[in-house]
């Protein structure tokens, strides 16, 4: 905040057209507004981290490891696989989706869990809950909890469909919709699973190159719009 000041040309002295002084208060509340989510993020992530850590124990005692699929199995009828992101991440399926599964189905749904891992889907949903803990009465802080849980799920069947087929995903969403996973797991299953299936099934066209290099400049340059209007010259 005070660098930004001093790249306006002002300092904590100096008085902005048609406001008071700019002193600790007015720096202070803003920088408070910042710091108090990323100290709830930092408490989330603990916290996450140590519900995943007592469930691997639990997995330790009572799953066998499968070298061929790279993961955990769980002696368990109801169809259902997930993972524990994390710095040791762990996949884990039930014998139950192995019996349902078909081999391609199968493989679908490890490379939908691997995404989870490999994008550390974990960290981006540990902000949004810390955002919602902070502003919980801000109907913006509750629905963005929900929906950036729905939209990591979509971009880890994004990333299955760039190896896999689409029908072989779209089956076993189907098949595993009724699958749950503990707290801080990431499951192909859940409650979107009606409306990821929906979107796995519709035939989608890749938006053209010019319209993608569009949405970046406007992504780019928007963040740097407030401070450029408030330093030129004459729009003070």
């Amino acid at each position: 905040m005070s660098g930004l000041l001093r790249f306006c040309g002002l300092t904590l002295d100096a008085r902005i057209p048609g406001t008071g002084p700019v002193g600790v208060p007015a720096v202070a509340v803003p920088a408070a507004v910042a710091l108090l989510p990323l100290a709830r993020f930092g408490h989330e992530l603990l916290r996450a981290r140590r519900v995943r850590d007592r469930h691997r124990v639990v997995l330790d005692l009572v799953g066998r490891r499968s070298a061929r699929l790279r993961a955990t199995v769980l002696d368990h009828d109801t169809p259902a696989a997930y993972c524990l992101p994390g710095r040791r991440p762990r996949i884990v399926v039930s014998a139950g989706a192995l019996r349902l599964l078909s081999p391609a189905q199968l493989e679908s749904v490890l490379e939908h869990e691997r995404a989870h891992v490999a994008g550390r889907h974990h960290l981006a949903l540990a902000a949004t809950e810390a955002f919602a803990r902070v502003f919980r009465w801000l109907p913006l802080a509750r629905e963005a909890r929900a929906q950036t849980a729905l939209l990591l799920e979509m971009a880890a069947d994004d990333r299955a469909l760039r190896r896999h087929p689409r029908e072989a995903l779209a089956s076993a969403l189907y098949t595993m919709a009724a699958g749950r996973a503990p707290s801080g797991a990431f499951t192909v299953g859940g409650p979107g699973a009606v409306v990821r299936l929906r979107r796995v099934l519709a035939a989608r066209r890749r938006p053209h190159p010019a319209l993608c290099g569009l949405m970046a400049a406007a992504a780019v340059a928007a963040p740097l719009l407030p401070p450029l209007l408030g330093c030129a010259p004459g729009l003070g």
